[in-house]
């Protein structure tokens, strides 16, 4: 094999690995985008309605789990309960742990 051969065979196969990689990505947004169309239009807790201003999307949030195929939105008032529940679930798990 000449140095011609070598250096067009290194392109080819460059050229498959970002064909395959562009696919890849491709794919990856479409599963997205899918995931997108299927947000709720309320609050996944409180079934709050889900207001169409910039305010909003910055201060809901919105919970994908890829596997399940699950989008979820929750509002700022579950967003604060939520927290303050697990703070004070870790907080009881540190002190049983000191307990033993």
């Amino acid at each position: 094999m000449d140095k011609k051969q070598k250096k067009k065979l290194k392109r080819s196969q460059k050229k498959k690995k970002d064909k395959s990689f562009a696919v890849e990505t491709e794919r990856r947004l479409k599963k997205q985008m899918n995931l997108f169309d299927r947000m709720p239009k309320a609050c996944s807790t409180c079934r709050e309605e889900f207001p169409q201003t910039r305010k909003a999307h910055m201060s809901w949030r919105v919970v994908v789990r890829n596997e399940e195929n699950l989008v979820r939105l929750f509002c700022p008032t579950c967003l604060s309960q939520a927290k303050k529940l697990a703070e004070e679930q870790s907080a009881s798990q540190q002190e049983t742990e000191e307990a033993t």
